[in-house]
């Protein structure tokens, strides 16, 4: 009896041995610990796709900007003068006198600072002469260059006048008109009577066709600048000088910089 229990316990062995190998061929079950008494295992965590962290953001406290100098300048004086006028002692009164000689001293800074920088750089400055003797020259060339832009003008546009013999103003205007017009020839004016009256200044004067009424003319004398065929631009509605006239026609022409505020901008 106890050989054939061992006989059974020796087969049992066996079996138990060798039935788990050809199960697991390469290795033995308890090995591969995640198949065998582990089989369980959690699933894989996943990562989160297109989340992204919070950005810290450390923000720096403001600094408030700090006056201009002139504005603390200014500031202070006007500080000291109440002062002085309120209450003028002989402190308060000095304290004023010294801010005073400081902004002489100030100043005297600025203008030797402002004729140096003159000095190396010209074209910053005026053209006119320091000499009263020599300014004639300066200006002769002035007179030139708006004599050429008046002539410039002229090749584009004429002078349209309009006027009624009623009007005080009208007959001093055309008074004004031929004085400019003996200083400019190459300028063409047209005079237009409004109510058929002819100045003798003018005997070339044609009457109103209806053309006042286009141009919304409500007072006179009016001068207005006629661009052929059909386009006029207002120079004055009302009594100016010959010199007036020939500031206004030289305004007219010339073109608004605009690359000075483009300059500002992009400070």
């Amino acid at each position: 009896m106890r050989l054939e229990r061992g006989l059974r316990g020796l087969i049992s062995l066996f079996f138990f041995l060798t039935i788990p190998s050809l199960l697991y061929p390469a290795s033995y079950w308890w090995e591969k610990g995640d198949e065998g008494w582990f089989f369980y295992k959690d699933p894989p965590k996943e990562e989160k796709k297109g989340e992204e962290k919070p950005e810290i953001r450390i923000e720096t406290p403001k600094i408030p900007p700090q006056p201009l100098f002139t504005e603390r300048m200014k500031r202070w004086g006007e500080e000291l003068l109440s002062r002085a006028l309120e209450n003028p002692t002989m402190e308060n009164v000095k304290a004023y006198m010294e801010y005073n000689k400081l902004m002489i001293e100030l100043s005297e800074n600025f203008s030797l600072a402002w004729q140096k920088v003159l000095m190396i750089y010209p074209e910053l400055g005026s053209l006119v002469p320091v000499s009263d003797a020599d300014k004639d020259l300066y200006f002769e060339a002035v007179k030139e260059k708006e004599k050429d832009i008046l002539y410039n003008l002229s090749k584009r546009a004429g002078l349209f006048f309009f006027y009624t013999s009623s009007c005080p103003y009208c007959e001093r205007q055309a008074y004004y008109l031929n004085r400019f017009r003996l200083e400019n020839p190459f300028f063409i004016i047209k005079p237009v009577s409004l109510d058929g009256t002819i100045f003798p200044e003018f005997p070339d004067t044609v009457f109103d066709n209806g053309i006042s009424q286009k141009l919304g003319i409500i007072t006179v004398p009016s001068i207005f600048l006629a661009f052929p065929p059909d386009r006029f631009e207002r120079i004055s509605s009302g009594l100016i000088t010959a010199d007036e006239l020939k500031r206004r026609l030289i305004w007219y022409d010339k073109e608004i910089d605009t690359s000075l505020y483009n300059f500002i901008i992009n400070r």
